[in-house]
């Protein structure tokens, strides 16, 4: 079977998510790497997550292809996909 990765950014909050298949790979915030040593810096990191769970959601996603590579390539590395050139 033909794996394809689509890309979306989330209206409400501009982060990239990814999908394939009937899963998605959500950036989860990690608030315990938000200290005061680094200027309280947000972290993220990609879990995968059932396409229906993401409910009402779906919605406020717009699926482009105009994610910069540097992203595309976060996300075809966590779902297993060789990377791109720059």
């Amino acid at each position: 079977m033909n794996r394809i990765i689509t890309y979306a950014i989330n209206q409400n909050d501009g982060l990239v998510v990814s999908r394939v298949g009937d899963e998605m790979a959500w950036p989860i915030l990690q608030y315990e790497e938000m200290r005061p040593e680094n200027n309280f810096q947000t972290s993220y990191k990609l879990e995968k997550i059932p396409v229906l769970s993401v409910g009402c959601e779906y919605r406020a996603l717009r699926f482009t292809r105009k994610i910069p590579v540097k992203l595309k390539n976060k996300h075809r590395e966590f779902w297993g996909f060789s990377l791109l050139k720059d």
